[in-house]
């Protein structure tokens, strides 16, 4: 009998591998203090960009064609090319927004679409114009519905992000629960907190 295969978000790429589920590759959450609730990753403690890129470039070529990073896509400061090319130095071809700027800001309410949501879905329309595999992280039915159109054939999966989730307490790996087919064609995903193996807890970094 086959081991279940696991979708996940993670802090390295190491676990992954041709032929797995995909993955959510947040290298930035192992910077924050350990025992921190994910809400920390919505707020400007650290720079979350350019955790990523520091990474990036700490990488080789893995043919990870099931991760997808993890990216602040309203960074005013970010040089997207020098994504663009340690992505595909890296062998890294999907992107998601995580965390998504409808949870950053806080969108006014009776506002279907806050100027940060436009300014995200246009930086991954520019990813997915560069042959870029795109997931997208929303809170709500309608940022799936505008997703679907914008994105349309780029689009992979659906990560909802919940309010609740974000009293979830950081680990190194959390499951990703497959939410199943239920409106769209692709897979929707949410997240099912921290791992439950005392083993998998954050490791000590210097």
């Amino acid at each position: 009998m086959k081991a279940k295969l696991v979708s996940r978000l993670g802090t390295d790429v190491s676990a992954a591998v041709n032929g797995s589920p995909l993955r959510i590759y947040a290298p930035s959450l192992r910077t924050l203090p350990e025992g921190s609730l994910l809400v920390m990753a919505t707020l400007p403690v650290i720079d979350w960009n350019d955790c990523l890129l520091r990474d990036l470039r700490a990488l080789s070529d893995k043919g990870c064609v099931h991760i997808y990073a993890a990216m602040v896509m309203i960074d005013p400061f970010a040089c997207w090319e020098d994504f663009r090319d340690l992505l595909k130095g890296a062998g890294i071809s999907g992107v998601v927004n995580f965390p998504p700027a409808s949870i950053i800001e806080w969108p006014t309410v009776g506002i279907p679409l806050s100027p940060g949501r436009e300014i995200e879905l246009r930086r991954m329309e520019w990813f997915a114009s560069l042959n870029f595999k795109t997931m997208f992280a929303a809170a709500t039915e309608s940022e799936i519905t505008v997703a679907e159109r914008r994105l349309s054939s780029s689009l992979q999966g659906i990560l909802h992000v919940r309010e609740e989730d974000l009293a979830m307490r950081i680990e190194d790996e959390m499951e990703l629960v497959s939410g199943g087919q239920q409106v769209l064609s692709i897979p929707q995903f949410s997240l099912s907190g921290a791992t439950s193996s005392k083993e998998t807890g954050r490791k000590k970094r210097e």
